[in-house]
């Protein structure tokens, strides 16, 4: 029996709606789910233009590398904003006719491979395998009736697409929801010889705490729960699952018992508690899906603010951040968009509000957000707990020979110059805060 390809009501009318305006060129993302036995298109988005007055090109193959590169942009974006367990899926491009088979095919292969590899740039885990390695393609011919779906092997790129059948579905039923609230205290070194403290290539340190999280266990309403037994069993509907994750150091493989010395000039603390989740499809979900999606969304989720300080930082304050500094890493809004009640969320900074949320909604899924549908809650939450997200926090500076304090908000900076650390990467020696604490 051969697999399944659905694609919702929501999407489906969308897309028809672009087809309509019969704007040849016109480019956008495919979200949705993945499963060895069906892939669900749950959501599309077009690719906004690089200036509103301008037109997508009447053929398509005449896209220039700068093209490429900002429908690849748009796709990065857009893959910060989803939850745990959905996926960038693919593209969709309206075709005209006059466009041969070759072209499609080579702009298609193009597009596809330049948007897998930004996405895949702020990754910190690897698909399994046993997860399917395709890439969708969906083929809108603006003068006809006609919509065709190909998929790519995204591990064999040259290898020609494959013409697929889909069918139209609701998608509106049987999303399981499964959440936990993670605390993070990781120390990332800095090597002495980076340009800027807060280049992006620092936070190459977030892969041990990554590779940490990948191997921990969980308890399921306090209790452990096989991995191939079904996440919502005994409950009569999809009620949302809690799960708690029980970290331990990482196993050490033969390769990470060499002795490394480098020189370090700084470090990076990132400390705070952040509320993750993740969709499944199906009745039928499996606990190990679950666990796999819900770990995939923590280390996107603390990684995409990780970097969005250091894009604020560089890009707003002129670059490196001094000889200390505490960094409030932005905060997680979801808002429910689609019929089924699955969420896509936005990073807002403490000086944003909903306005700015509406807009980049807007810009990239161009969709029209309600700030009714946010989602807050999950702030009121974290509060209740003892950790505000309105607290300001605490910066402190210590001279060399004092001891290393940990400050009631989780900051710290030390401020000496260089050290070596043997048997591990580094010892940091000064440390730059990315705040997350009550963050959502």
């Amino acid at each position: 029996m051969g697999k399944t390809y659905l694609i919702g009501e929501y999407s489906e009318k969308y897309l028809k709606k672009l087809k309509g305006e019969e704007r040849y060129g016109t480019t956008g993302v495919l979200l949705g789910q993945a499963t060895p036995s069906k892939t669900y298109i749950i959501f599309a988005a077009r690719t906004p233009l690089k200036d509103e007055a301008e037109l997508p090109p009447d053929n398509p193959d005449e896209m220039n590398a700068s093209d490429i590169e900002w429908m690849a942009e748009h796709a990065r974006q857009v893959s910060r904003m989803l939850p745990g367990g959905i996926l960038v899926l693919g593209i969709f491009l309206i075709r005209p006719a006059k466009m041969s088979k070759e072209e499609a095919q080579d702009i298609f292969r193009k597009l596809t491979n330049a948007v897998e590899s930004a996405v895949a740039k702020e990754r910190l885990w690897n698909f399994a395998e046993d997860e399917p390695p395709e890439r969708i393609v969906l083929q809108i011919y603006a003068d006809s009736k006609k919509m065709k779906l190909r998929i790519f092997d995204i591990h064999n790129p040259q290898t020609p697409p494959k013409l697929i059948d889909y069918k139209s579905s609701s998608l509106t039923s049987a999303w399981q929801l499964v959440e936990a609230t993670i605390n993070v205290d990781i120390h990332i070194p800095v090597a002495a010889t980076a340009e800027n403290q807060l280049e992006k290539n620092s936070l190459k340190g977030l892969n041990v705490w990554a590779k940490q999280m990948m191997q921990s266990n969980y308890l399921i309403g306090g209790y452990y729960k096989d991995a191939e037994s079904i996440i919502g069993e005994g409950s009569k509907k999809k009620t949302p699952v809690e799960i708690q994750f029980l970290t331990s150091p990482p196993e050490i493989s033969p390769d990470d018992t060499v002795a490394v010395i480098e020189s370090c000039g700084s470090g990076i603390y990132v400390k705070g508690t952040v509320r993750c989740r993740a969709y499944l499809h199906g009745s039928k979900a499996k606990v190990k899906d679950a666990i796999q999606s819900l770990k995939r969304d923590v280390l996107n989720t603390v990684y995409v603010r990780c970097e969005m300080v250091c894009e604020d930082r560089i890009v707003n304050k002129g670059g490196d951040a001094g000889d200390s500094a505490t960094h409030r890493a932005p905060h997680r809004v979801f808002a429910s968009t689609l019929p089924s009640g699955v969420a896509f969320c936005d990073y807002g900074f403490s000086d944003e509000g909903s306005k700015d949320l509406e807009e980049r909604y807007k810009e990239l899924l161009d969709y029209d957000l309600h700030p009714a549908q946010l989602e807050r809650v999950e702030e009121t939450m974290l509060e209740e707990m003892g950790v505000s997200p309105t607290k300001e926090p605490e910066l402190k500076l210590f001279e060399e020979e004092e001891e290393e304090v940990i400050i009631e908000t989780g900051f710290k900076y030390t401020g000496m110059a260089a050290a070596a650390g043997v048997g591990v990467i580094a010892i940091a020696v000064s440390v730059i805060v990315y705040f997350i604490a009550g963050s959502v």
